[in-house]
């Protein structure tokens, strides 16, 4: 992370998106999207992860940094499908992440 100055971007920063391609509790160990959390995390910054899947408890991700974990996904659909329409997906989540996000700050 420090190779491409995570750090000094964070500083910058008032929310972050991060992802992969399954969060689940072995994310918590050792994966990017666990050390852009942690990192987040120290500078008191929220963390969105973004996934084709989500499988976990949600509290436990919270301890790790990760303050909220949305999959892509949002009905049945097919692996192939939901990787050809991969970005299309990612835009969709990180809008409804934005989306009560604001919901949150109108109140």
């Amino acid at each position: 992370s420090e190779v491409v100055g995570l750090t000094d971007y964070l500083k910058e920063a008032s929310l972050v998106f991060t992802g992969e391609g399954r969060i689940d509790t072995q994310t918590l160990f050792g994966k990017t999207v666990a050390g852009v959390a942690a990192k987040a995390k120290a500078l008191h910054i929220p963390v969105v992860a973004i996934a084709g899947a989500v499988d976990g408890d949600s509290k436990e991700f919270s301890r790790h940094g990760i303050d909220g974990a949305l999959s892509i996904v949002p009905g049945p659909i097919s692996l192939r499908k939901s990787m050809a329409n991969a970005e299309k997906l990612i835009a969709d989540a990180a809008e409804r992440a934005l989306r009560l996000i604001l919901i949150r700050l109108e109140k």
